[in-house]
């Protein structure tokens, strides 16, 4: 699959439901013989941060077609917020949240971080939005950054 690796995607600039621009950077590789994987992410400071979005294919599948897949995966996650600003903190807006796991490689600990509405939130911060709702159960479903939640 030597055609791979010739595929140049140019940036796409997206507005989310808040007003606030991306540009999300994309990435194409080849996993195996049978999977492509088409990855979108914003760069802050030339580090992958913010959104990040996948999607998976066949070699043989048309690239313009992956494409328009993720970017229609982009626009549902950039239309809907989960947080929201109250006495200058941020709250969950309702009882539903949905992000991505990531780390925070700058202190001593690599400690969690989340990324909701495409911005880092430390673990402890996350963890006093959660305060909000003690008593109250939860479910917390763990999936592949090409699924669809």
């Amino acid at each position: 699959m030597t055609d791979l690796e010739n595929v140049r995607l140019d940036p796409i600039d997206m507005i989310d439901s808040a007003g606030d621009s991306h540009r999300f950077h994309c990435q194409m590789r080849l996993l195996g013989p049978d999977m492509i994987v088409l990855d979108a992410f914003e760069l802050r400071e030339d580090v992958r941060a913010g959104y990040e979005f996948r999607t998976m294919g066949e070699p043989e599948d048309d690239v313009l077609t992956l494409l328009g897949r993720l970017v229609e995966k982009m626009r549902r996650a950039l239309s809907v917020r989960f947080l929201c600003a109250e006495n200058h903190r941020q709250r969950i807006r309702d009882r539903t949240v949905q992000g991505r796991i990531s780390s925070d490689m700058s202190g001593f600990e690599n400690m969690p971080v989340v990324v909701v509405d495409g911005k880092e939130i430390a673990w402890d911060d996350f963890g006093r939005m959660l305060m909000a709702f003690e008593g109250w159960q939860f479910r917390l479903d763990i999936a592949d950054p090409a699924d669809e939640l």
